[in-house]
Parts: C-alpha cells; sequence; structure tokens
C-alpha cells in the first residue's frame, strides 16, 4: 500500500470502521471504493484504503494503514482490518487502533493500543459519512467527518454515484429493510427508473404495465447497474417482478456491477437465513409465437398472459443478472423459475443472466423466440434449462453447475406441449457450446431428457456425471417427429455432443423404441464419449484446453447458425480455462 503524506489520524480511523450491521444497503462494498479518502476540512490529509473480497463472493475484507504524527510529533501506525457482508453499507462500531513500533534503525515489537470506535456510512462511490467517537485517555474529541474520494470515480468505474435522499413518489419507505429501502408498487405505470441508491422491496407481484391486448396500457421501468431488489423473505414466496405484455424492461447491468434480485434474508441482521423459494424470480411475457395461442396463461397466475404473432417482438433488455433463491411454487409442476421467459420474442436481449440456488428450473421457456447468451445455473432446485409451448430461440454459451441442492434434476428437460406432443408450431431450440455438469450426490438424472413431441438441434455440449444418463429421448411423438435414427429428419439432431461419467451413456425414456437414443447420439457427427473428464476437479472450466468441435459445423449449414451465433472451434461453455476465456468473471456468484 502506498502512502499518503500527512495524513491525519481521525480520517484515517473513520474511513475504514466497516463492519456488520443491521441495517439494509443499497451500495455494496467492492474494489471500486479502493483509493485515496480525505477530509475536505483538513486539506492535503487522508488515507489509502482497500477492499479484498471472498472467493465467494459474499462479502470481503476492508483493510487500511498509514503513518501519522501526534500532537507531540510522535510517530505511530494506524490501522484497521474488518470484514463486512455483501449488503454492507454501515458499519457497526469496530476499534481503532494505534499501533507503535521501532524505526528505521532500531526494530522492535509492534504493540496495539484501542483509541477508539467508529461508525461509516457509505454515502456514494465518492463519499462517505464518519462518526469518531475517540476514548477519552487519548485526549481526541469524538468528531463527524464527511470524506471524500481523491480524483472522483465514474459511473463507469462505480456504480453508487447518488446519494439517497427519499423514496420517489411511486414507491413507500420500507425501513424494516433499512434506512435506504422503499416498497415498489403492485403496478408500474409510465416510464420509471430504479436507481441503484435505493433497496427496492417487492411484495407479492410486482407487475410493469397491464397486457397491452387486454387493456392497451404498457408500462416502461429501467434499472441501473448494481441495484439491489430484495423479496419480503417469506418462504415459497410470491413475491416476482412481471413485466407484461406489451411492456419493456431495461434492466443493464455490467460486468463489475450486476443488478441482483435475491432474498431479503440476504440483508445484513435480517431475522432468517436466506433459502430457495423465498423469491418468486424474473418474469417476461412477449407477443411472440406459442403454440398455446391465443390462449396462453401462466400456470401459475391466471392474470398472466400471453403470446402473439409476432416473432421479432421485443420486452427489452436483460443484462448482467442475478437471480438467487427463487422459485415460487403454486401446485406440483405449476412454478415460478429464476427466469421465466413467456412468448418472449427474439427482439429482446437476454445476456449474462445467473440463476443462483433457485427452487425450481433457472431459465424455462414458454414458448416464444428468445435468444439467449452468455445463461449461467447455479445449484438448481429442479433443472437448469427448460422449453415447452413451442420455444423456437436460440442459446449460446450455457452452464449449469449442479452442488447437491436439493431437487437438482436435469440439465435440459425439453418438451413441445403438455396437452399436445405434436402441437405447432412445435418447439425446436437451437443451442450451442454449453456445459452440464452434475453433482456427485443428489437427485439429478438426465443431461438431456428430449420429451413430449420436441425437437431441437444442440451442437458443442459438453455433459458429465448425470446419475441416471447423459442423453435421454422419450416418447413416441419425439421419435415420430425426429424421423428413424439412420434417417432424422432434422428436427431432433445433436452434434458434438460430448459425454463422461454418467451412469449410462444413453436412456430409452417412456415411448421410445429400445436402442432409439443410443443410434440417434452414435450417428450424428462428432458425438461421443470421453475417455477422461475435460473438466477441472471441481467446477465447470475446461482442464485446460477444451475439446475441439466446430460451429457451425462444416458442409451444408442452415441458415440460422449464421445470423446470430458466435463461431467455435471447441465443445461446452468455454474455450480454456484461462482467465480471458471465463466470461462468468466478474459478475456471477460462485457456488
Amino acid at each position: 500500500m502506498t502512502l499518503m503524506i500527512r495524513p491525519t489520524r481521525l480520517a484515517l480511523a473513520g474511513a475504514l470502521a466497516l463492519a456488520a450491521t443491521q441495517a439494509g444497503a443499497s451500495i455494496r462494498m467492492s474494489e471500486a471504493f479502493d483509493g485515496s479518502w480525505f477530509n475536505p476540512a483538513q486539506d492535503g490529509r487522508g488515507v489509502l484504503v482497500d477492499y479484498i473480497p471472498n472467493a465467494s463472493g459474499a462479502g470481503g475484507t476492508f483493510f487500511a494503514a498509514t503513518f501519522i504524527y501526534d500532537n507531540a510529533g510522535n510517530p505511530f501506525w494506524i490501522s484497521l482490518q474488518d470484514s463486512f457482508s455483501e449488503f454492507q453499507s454501515t458499519s457497526s462500531t469496530v476499534g481503532i487502533f494505534r499501533t507503535a513500533a521501532g524505526n528505521w534503525s532500531t526494530t522492535a515489537a509492534a504493540a496495539n493500543t484501542r483509541v477508539g470506535t467508529a461508525t461509516v456510512t457509505l454515502n456514494t462511490c465518492n463519499a462517505m459519512t464518519v462518526v469518531l467517537d475517540m476514548e477519552a485517555s487519548t485526549g481526541l474529541a469524538d468528531q463527524t467527518l464527511n470524506l471524500q474520494r481523491i480524483g472522483a470515480s465514474t459511473a463507469a468505474t462505480c456504480a453508487w454515484q447518488q446519494a439517497f435522499t427519499l423514496c420517489p413518489s411511486f414507491s413507500n419507505p420500507a425501513p424494516a429493510f433499512g434506512p435506504r429501502a422503499c416498497l415498489l408498487p403492485s403496478t408500474i405505470t409510465g416510464d420509471r427508473t430504479l436507481t441503484n441508491n435505493i433497496t427496492w422491496v417487492m411484495q407479492g407481484k410486482v407487475s410493469v404495465g397491464t397486457d397491452v391486448v387486454t387493456s392497451g396500457n404498457p408500462a416502461t421501468l429501467r434499472i441501473e447497474p448494481g441495484t439491489l431488489l430484495v423479496s419480503t423473505a417469506a418462504a415459497n414466496s410470491f413475491d416476482h417482478l412481471a413485466v407484461n405484455r406489451g411492456s419493456k424492461i431495461f434492466a443493464e447491468g455490467s460486468r463489475r456491477f450486476p443488478i441482483i434480485m435475491t432474498t431479503g434474508n440476504e440483508l445484513p441482521g435480517a431475522p432468517g437465513a436466506p433459502a430457495a423459494g423465498q423469491l418468486g424470480g424474473l418474469v417476461l411475457s412477449g407477443q411472440a409465437p406459442a403454440n398455446c395461442n391465443p390462449n396462453c396463461v401462466a400456470e401459475w397466475d391466471s392474470t398472466n398472459r400471453y403470446g402473439g404473432t409476432n416473432a421479432a417482438d421485443s420486452s427489452g433488455v436483460v443484462r448482467f443478472m442475478q437471480v438467487r433463491y427463487a422459485g415460487y411454487v403454486f401446485a406440483a409442476n405449476r412454478e415460478l423459475n429464476s427466469f421465466t421467459f413467456n412468448a418472449v420474442g427474439s427482439g429482446t436481449v437476454l445476456e449474462y443472466l445467473q440463476a443462483w440456488r433457485g427452487a425450481d428450473d433457472g431459465f424455462e421457456w414458454f414458448g416464444g423466440t428468445a435468444n439467449v447468451r452468455y445463461a449461467v445455473v447455479t445449484c438448481p432446485g429442479d433443472d437448469a434449462f427448460d422449453w415447452d409451448e413451442g420455444y423456437t430461440g436460440k442459446m449460446q454459451f450455457g452452464v449449469l453447475e449442479q452442488g447437491g441442492c436439493a431437487g437438482e434434476d436435469h440439465g435440459f428437460e425439453l418438451s413441445n406441449s403438455p396437452t399436445n406432443a405434436d402441437a405447432s408450431p412445435r418447439a425446436r431450440g437451437l443451442f450451442a457450446n454449453v456445459t452440464l455438469r452434475a453433482a456427485a450426490t443428489g437427485s439429478n438424472r438426465d443431461g438431456m431428457q428430449l420429451n413430449s413431441g420436441t425437437g431441437g438441434n444442440f451442437y458443442n455440449v459438453l455433459i458429465q456425471g448425470f446419475r441416471r444418463s447423459c442423453v435421454q429421448v422419450a416418447g413416441a411423438p419425439t421419435t415420430t417427429a425426429a424421423g428413424p435414427a439412420t434417417a432424422l429428419t432434422g428436427v431432433l439432431t445433436g452434434q458434438n455432443i460430448l459425454t463422461f461419467g454418467c451412469a449410462a451413456n444413453t436412456t430409452d425414456g417412456s415411448g421410445a423404441a429400445a436402442g432409439y437414443t443410443a443410434s440417434w447420439f452414435a450417428g450424428q457427427g462428432g458425438n461421443g464419449v470421453l475417455g477422461t473428464s475435460a473438466l477441472q476437479a471441481t467446477g465447470v472450466l475446461p482442464n485446460g484446453v477444451a475439446p475441439a468441435g466446430q460451429f457451425p459445423p462444416t458442409g451444408s449449414v442452415p441458415a440460422a447458425l449464421n445470423d446470430w451465433f458466435v463461431p467455435t472451434d471447441y465443445v461446452g461453455a468455454f474455450r480454456s480455462d484461462a482467465p480471458a476465456d471465463n466470461w462468468m468473471l466478474g459478475w456471477t456468484r460462485p457456488l
């Protein structure tokens, strides 16, 4: 750490006192707060601070030290180190210590003396308020300091630029969730922005607009990078954000400052522990085709309608977002997922999305044509990726990392329709560069389960460790649509699918002829069983360089593989284990 000239003991003590608190937070401490801070009332004096995040991503350690002089001219060090939780912006009372030792020519053991306590509140990336309570024996007066950063940060380098003042008119204070918390209304109207200086609380369903087909009242919701949205933390919570048909969301986080939606039990001082199902999740409903049209209704909410005829429909942009502890269960097989896309169109931008420790699926598509890049599912309570009702969109760069969480099941659980396996349009998503890693223990079954008449085209998929099989095809309507394994129709195909360590490489589900799945797998280019794992001992990164696999494949290539996908030459979600190839870095929560 580089030391500043003439720093004051009071500014240092205040700038470092961050610890656990009972207050909710809108600002999240990060390495963006590293740097020089000073008190304008004492020009030229201040301190350098440093933050070291935990490997888990849930908080970290704040440290600083500086060399100063007391009023008698004696030199000494002041230092402080403390850990704090992820969503903390106000410290509890933490000790301030004076450290004395030898000088350049004479060594001596360090001696730490407590000289007071401090409480710090982060107001923005460039300002913090410090309240100092010095011990009487030091002769130092108690003070309140308003510290500023030397060289102000920008929104690109630190997201929290605006201080909290009060809740906007469309919301109400929610003091149970902290002094900067505001309760969202049941329906968001007009054009609203959720700023990142507020912890936004969802109670029940928070609708963005109303269904444009039946009411004609769309709305627009914008969410700033680094924004925190929380549920009321009830078990099996219905608290969720639902963007209705015709409305739009622009939730544009960034790699360093993702938007996080989670349970209120992740806030400091919460009365309970976070758990899957304490948040509903994020729901987008659009006007793209689905084979339930014109009567598409969400299975958990009879007022949530979706579907239409506009394949290019746009519901806005969702980028760099984590959804944690989601998964409302209305009834068996009628659930909210971390991310639920109802007939969402291809005009919607969906990138860098993580479903973390949910109670149901990570991503589920009910019809639509939505395309997703860079999707991560961590420890789901059911399947990672699930489509239904005629979904025909695309996904590239997807990851499942199971961790032995309750309910973990399939990597892909794909079907056409729950009521008519041959309904039109037939589900036929295009997925490329996906890594599916099962947990060594738990309830998981298949890496890919293809059933209920689904189509689909899969490229460069890496599957490991599922307890029943790596690939299963189920249902006579599925095999009929796919065609004989020796003469496939093109409706259901897979190329460069590499597997390892499943209980069986392939199994035939109910309704599929014996040996069909094995023949389907073996008869297509690039598919095979690896002799050794291509992944590191833990996690989803390759063990060095990923297996080779050209995408789009050479030869006759469908036009749909050229208009959106990124060409790759490897199987799985990552080219290698090099940091430059790890697109999860910086914005995801580790397992």
